[in-house]
């Protein structure tokens, strides 16, 4: 394990300057294949490991690690964090906490589907809870300014939950989600903020 975090390392520390450049001027093939690349030498180290990228203009850069709250995970981040680069543009992280703001809020401060896509809300309902692993399946409505292909928005909404919920609590909660195009009259639909009182209400029952 630890030749392959030294070339996880290596890499990164090869391409960290084109991550940043390819943000700022949205180039988001360069962007792809660059993460691409580095979450394949991450797969060498585990192969449930998962990279998240968060960049603040030309400020800062972060790399986060997704564990999803698993002991494992945990313990092998920082057994690579031991080793990590000492950058002054970038931060390390381990998982994604709970967004603690409403989800408009999220949405309006990250470029999710693109910069020129406003999302003004986003409403579930719950379309089955699995019992054998408690986790819910969600029928999402996206209320935004333009249209999109629903594999965009599946790939989007994926995001949105993993920085909404947090990378433990989205593991442990969310088992499927599909987009819909309208809010059916049938289905009661409810703000995406209501999610977590739900599953916390889910988890007592």
């Amino acid at each position: 394990m630890k030749t392959e975090i030294t070339k996880f390392w290596n890499y990164f520390l090869s391409i960290q300057m084109d991550l940043v450049y390819a943000n700022n001027t949205g180039n988001l093939e360069l962007s792809t294949d660059l993460i691409n690349r580095l979450q394949c030498k991450a797969k060498n180290i585990h192969s449930e490991l998962t990279l998240v990228f968060q960049f603040s203009g030309g400020d800062f850069a972060k790399l986060i690690f997704i564990t999803k709250g698993k002991y494992k995970l945990n313990a092998i981040v920082k057994q690579m964090l031991v080793s990590k680069p000492q950058l002054a543009m970038w931060q390390y992280q381990i998982g994604i906490k709970q967004y603690k703001r409403s989800i408009t809020s999220l949405c309006k401060n990250n470029n999710f589907i693109d910069q020129h896509t406003v999302i003004h809300q986003i409403y579930f309902a719950v379309h089955k809870l699995y019992k054998t692993s408690n986790k819910l399946h969600l029928l999402i409505y996206i209320e935004m300014d333009k249209k999109h292909s629903k594999s965009d928005l599946h790939d989007a909404m994926g995001t949105i939950l993993l920085w909404f919920l947090g990378d433990a609590y989205y593991q442990k909660h969310i088992g499927k989600y599909r987009i819909v195009r309208r809010k059916f009259s049938s289905i009661r639909f409810m703000p995406l903020d209501e999610l977590k009182h739900l599953i916390h209400f889910k988890s007592f029952n």
